[in-house]
């Protein structure tokens, strides 16, 4: 079994939480995943600095998520394309208004076979009435397969290695061992 790209889709508090967990856990697992992680950041300046310049030297995201060393073998990358261009595992970690849009920018341009994880707090609102779970979106979207991660989590807990509890569900038990090994 080869080694999975993984990409982690946002780079918000909860997401960078997220990034550093799943690189730590990338870099010690090294026969289930290529040790380095990349992560989609919105690019935006943090006193006349571009945040993944901030994040791919000081290993810190300043503005989301002050005070907690990110793993080195996190790569920042500004353009979601280039981001994921190579993974096998995104795991969706942005606002679920942003969904549509971000996977709009990745349709047809994904590695074939690739899986997608959603930590996405929240619903998609239907225009007659009713919600759709954001993972149905993600899936029917990209038209790739969309396990689920959900919790009563907080990030700055999840970032300081605290304990927390978590739901997960995948479908499929091969996909789901990788993409637990990830956590």
């Amino acid at each position: 079994m080869c080694a999975k790209k993984v990409c982690i889709v946002e780079s918000g508090n909860w997401g960078s939480a997220i990034a550093k967990l799943v690189g730590y856990n990338a870099e010690r697992l090294p026969d289930k995943f290529q040790r380095d992680v990349n992560m989609w950041v919105f690019e935006e300046e943090v006193n006349g600095r571009k945040l993944t310049d901030i994040i791919n030297t000081t290993h810190e995201n300043v503005k989301y998520l002050p005070g907690r060393t990110l793993p080195k073998n996190l790569i920042a990358i500004p353009d979601i394309t280039e981001a994921a261009a190579e993974a096998d595992i995104l795991i969706f970690v942005l606002p679920h208004q942003f969904i549509s849009r971000a996977c709009a920018k990745l349709v047809g341009k994904l590695k074939p076979g690739a899986v997608g994880l959603s930590l996405v707090k929240g619903f998609s609102i239907l225009p007659g009435g009713g919600v759709r779970l954001i993972s149905d979106l993600i899936s029917e979207e990209m038209g790739i397969p969309v396990s689920v991660l959900m919790g009563a989590n907080l990030a700055n807990e999840v970032a300081d290695d605290k304990f927390c509890e978590t739901t997960y569900w995948c479908k499929g038990s091969r996909s789901g061992e990788r993409l637990e090994a990830s956590f």
